[in-house]
């Protein structure tokens, strides 16, 4: 993400797990942001396939899907993934009065949804944040996930819990889809497995003066991580 391809205001929202959350990330977009720092020619990931992201951790055929999990234990206050140079802090966010996820007022911010399973659980915990950035002078930046689409197969993700603990995972899966792909929400339901799924925006910004955010992004960037056995940090 090297060139600057325009300057668009623009705001934010992140699809959840209930069906209304869900609606809002097909319509109004997944952590649009406020300045565009993509191109038409950066590459994005295909490290395996959202596919194999949904159907690795999902239950087993004809088994019902697990309600979504009540978060017990300290919740997660920062995110590490060293590869990347990425070491920031998490902030715990829910449903606003629509119903749609809260988004980080920052772009250094990640987000933790509360609507999902904390770290450390066998369920999935899901994480999202800003791909760029526009300062108020009008400047655009990177956000927090900036390079989340550099991730491959393998690479580590520490997430920090509230108590000091901190959890390990090993990436799965980094795969980019359409932004209107209905599969998209499926990568943030529950799990029978630990797992965490990082989401933010990617590919091309396209401008809709149709839309209220002003255009949308034409992917998703979506990253899966599964917990490393026998990792315990504190």
């Amino acid at each position: 993400m090297s060139r600057l391809l325009s300057k668009v205001d623009r705001r934010t929202a992140l699809g959840g797990l209930t069906a209304l959350a869900s609606a809002g990330l097909l319509a109004l977009g997944l952590f649009t942001v406020v300045s565009a720092l993509t191109d038409d020619d950066i590459p994005l990931p295909s490290e395996g396939s959202l596919q194999q992201i949904i159907g690795a951790d999902a239950p087993a055929a004809g088994e019902p899907q697990a309600p979504p999990p009540t978060p017990a234990g300290p919740p997660p206050v920062r995110l590490v993934i060293a590869r990347l140079y990425i070491d920031a802090p998490i902030i715990t966010l829910g449903l606003d009065a629509r119903r749609y996820p809260e988004v980080p007022a920052r772009p250094d911010q990640v987000a933790w949804y509360n609507f999902s399973a904390v770290p450390g659980q066998s369920s999935n915990a899901v994480f999202a944040g800003h791909v760029d950035w526009q300062t108020r002078a009008g400047d655009p930046i990177p956000g927090v996930f900036y390079r989340l689409r550099e991730l491959e197969i393998g690479d580590s993700i520490a997430v920090t819990l509230e108590d000091g603990a901190q959890v390990q995972y090993r990436v799965t899966g980094n795969v980019a889809t359409a932004y209107n792909d209905p599969n998209v929400v499926k990568a943030m339901d529950t799990t029978t497995r630990d797992v965490i799924t990082l989401i933010t925006c990617g590919g091309a910004w396209v401008p809709d003066p149709s839309e209220a955010s002003g255009g949308n992004y034409s992917h998703r960037v979506i990253v899966r991580a599964e917990r490393v056995a026998g990792f315990a940090g504190g």
